[in-house]
């Protein structure tokens, strides 16, 4: 299949073991009656993304018996998953065909991101080479030292919370995966490390009910959500 010049892979990371979810699949938990996978897939499929690479874990099997559902307009693929969550990434977009362009990343566990948040993240990445979904930071934010003694207060006009969808060339992201790998970096996503390597990452303001649901406090929160937006548009 040819590719045009800016193509982009949508890459689902569904490979986490859920520990601080008591080891429950987070892909495979249920808001309202459809699972956090099936509701990031919804989202990509109604996107600009040129085809799509679930990555998963034990739980493949049963993510492609839910995909199984739809009717993807764009090829749908899956592969396994490593041990850490940049390995997993690693493997998703070694599965992108070879005349991809961009990679487009997103965590299963964030199931609120929507088709204009991908488009969004994308267009972004098309500015400077990577891109990344964020939000601004509403708390006071204390950096402190080993003893929690407080050693300044950052204001928060400077910060930002970082999202998935996170949006990068491919060949860019491949380059500063082998650094990183090489020098033994820690990252917690692609975009710290891309800058690592000396990239410039584009930060898109995007909706902040785009969170990550990490433990089952989270799941009830998001349960929540899904009831205000539903009593919101009984309203109308």
């Amino acid at each position: 299949m040819s590719m045009k010049t800016d193509s982009v892979c949508g890459i689902i990371v569904a490979a986490g073991s859920g520990t601080r979810m008591g080891g429950v699949s987070k892909p495979e938990i249920k808001l309202n009656g459809k699972t956090l996978f099936e509701r990031v897939l919804e989202a990509f499929l109604a996107s600009p993304v040129d085809e799509i690479v679930v990555v998963g874990g034990e739980n493949l099997p049963r993510l492609r018996l839910l995909a199984g559902r739809y009717s993807p307009a764009v090829p749908l693929r899956f592969c396994e998953g490593g041990k850490t969550r940049s390995e997993s990434v690693f493997a998703g977009v070694c599965q992108a065909s070879p005349g991809v362009s961009y990679a487009c990343v997103h965590d299963c566990a964030r199931p609120f991101v929507t088709s204009e948040i991908i488009s969004a993240v994308i267009e972004g990445a098309k500015k400077t080479g990577a891109a990344t979904a964020c939000s601004p930071v509403t708390d006071t934010i204390k950096f402190v030292d080993t003893e929690h003694k407080t050693v300044y207060t950052p204001k928060r006009d400077h910060l930002l919370a970082i999202q998935t969808p996170q949006v990068f060339k491919k060949e860019s992201y491949t380059v500063a995966y082998a650094l990183a790998v090489k020098q033994g970096g820690v990252f917690t996503d692609e975009t710290s490390m891309l800058e690592a390597a000396g990239a410039t990452v584009e930060y898109v303001q995007t909706d902040p009910r785009n969170i990550k649901l990490t433990t089952k406090e989270d799941i009830i929160l998001a349960r929540a959500m899904l009831l205000v937006e539903k009593a919101k548009e009984q309203s109308v």
